[in-house]
């Protein structure tokens, strides 16, 4: 006699809610375990963003000559971090920076500062010109283990009444 008709024919006649219920509680494991690894990799990666606001002991003061970068939730690796000063498409002003680790903080930022000279000769130009002045900002970074890299890009236009940066737009992936 052929062994799998024996199984087949002597195959116990069960119940096969049991099993459905296993395989749902299975499912919903899996996709359990999934949001809890997405959450914890939200919550223990850096966060890392510029500003035109530096603070100081009296508050948020805004300078434009420079730019303030904030980290949060743990340390971060800046593997490149560039400005850049356009007006109507002619780069006035570039500069990039790679590799810098740094530490989140509540009270600390790093800057940058476009040298007295440099910026002095960006603002003597009038002011429907100054209007159309674009500075981007980029940043890539990655936690200090060199897991995944993330981007953060700020785009500002200058505003000649107010003498600030004005945020156009803000990417971060």
């Amino acid at each position: 006699m052929n062994t799998t008709k024996v199984i087949i024919e002597n195959w116990p006649k069960t119940n096969y809610i049991p099993i459905i219920i296993a395989i749902i509680a299975l499912m919903a494991s899996l996709y359990s375990l999934y949001l809890t690894r997405k959450s914890f990799i939200a919550s223990h990666r850096p966060y890392v963003w510029a500003s035109s606001y530096v603070v100081n002991d009296t508050g948020y003061r805004p300078i434009p000559s420079q730019v303030a970068c904030r980290v949060k939730n743990s340390p971060a690796r800046i593997l490149r971090m560039e400005v850049k000063i356009n007006l109507n498409g002619e780069r006035l002003f570039d500069y990039t920076e790679e590799n810098l680790v740094r530490f989140p903080d509540e009270k600390s930022e790093w800057y940058f500062t476009i040298g007295k000279k440099s910026f002095d000769k960006i603002m003597q130009r009038p002011d429907e010109d100054k209007s159309k002045l674009v500075r981007i900002i980029s940043l890539e970074y990655s936690s200090l283990d060199g897991g995944k890299i993330y981007r953060y890009k700020l785009e500002q236009s200058f505003s000649p009444n107010e003498n600030q940066w004005k945020d156009n737009n803000e990417e971060a992936s």
